[in-house]
């Protein structure tokens, strides 16, 4: 199998930032009740860990034309949230330079893997003022299942780099069960941060290489990945 650099993959929501509540669920009930669409239960509905394609999905489970629907709801979603969202909607997590930082030298590859629709990526970082480069994404717009991500950055790897990926030269940094999931379904590392809605003991039912309270330090919790 080919060398390449370490892949870095890091999961947005609850890792880099987090979208205050009070500003996501209204702005999707807006939406729904604007395109009169039959789902009176979204305020209750976990989305952590999900892909946009499957939250806003899931919100046409009583309708036909659900394609058609879909891309109206979409399209009104991306307009709407780039247009309204502020920094004030968007707790930026600490050490988020720091982190970026030191996974942007010469033996890393920095991407990210998340649920975002690209644009919604880009809105919500821009939002939360974390302007550095990622090298590409994987992002949740072509498939529902998170689990399909990790096969969308190997395919990139292998592209563009023009080798043989392997996937334990991948890490992916994320703060919920299904990021951990996610990753062992590749066979890949995963850093699990309690920066999100799920704690220490609840993410280490799911077996990450490692978690981390912050993203302090990341040389120090790189090592222990790369020697653990």
């Amino acid at each position: 199998m080919s060398f390449h650099p370490w892949i870095i993959l890091f999961d947005i929501d609850g890792t880099l930032l987090t979208v205050d509540r009070t500003f996501n669920r209204p702005l999707l009930r807006s939406i729904i009740d604007e395109l009169h669409i039959d789902y009176p239960d979204m305020e209750k509905d976990p989305f952590s860990g999900r892909t946009d394609f499957d939250i806003i999905s899931s919100f046409l489970v009583h309708h036909d034309n659900q394609e058609e629907r879909y891309q109206e709801f979409k399209a009104l979603y991306l307009e709407r949230l780039s247009e309204e969202i502020q920094e004030h909607h968007v707790l930026r997590h600490d050490y988020v330079d720091e982190a970026l930082e030191y996974f942007s030298g010469p033996t890393f590859v920095r991407g990210l893997l998340t649920g975002n629709y690209p644009d919604a990526a880009v809105t919500k970082l821009r939002a939360a003022n974390i302007h550095q480069e990622f090298s590409f994404g994987a992002f949740g717009e072509f498939h529902s299942d998170r689990n399909m991500l990790p096969q969308l950055a190997l395919e990139h790897i292998q592209d563009s780099l023009a080798v043989t990926p392997d996937p334990q030269r991948f890490l992916i940094i994320g703060d919920t069960p299904r990021d951990v999931i996610c990753a062992k379904s590749a066979r890949m590392k995963c850093v699990a941060v309690t920066t999100g809605k799920f704690s220490r003991e609840e993410l280490a039912e799911y077996e990450p290489d490692l978690i981390i309270d912050s993203l302090a330090h990341p040389a120090d919790w790189f090592q222990k990945i790369t020697t653990g």
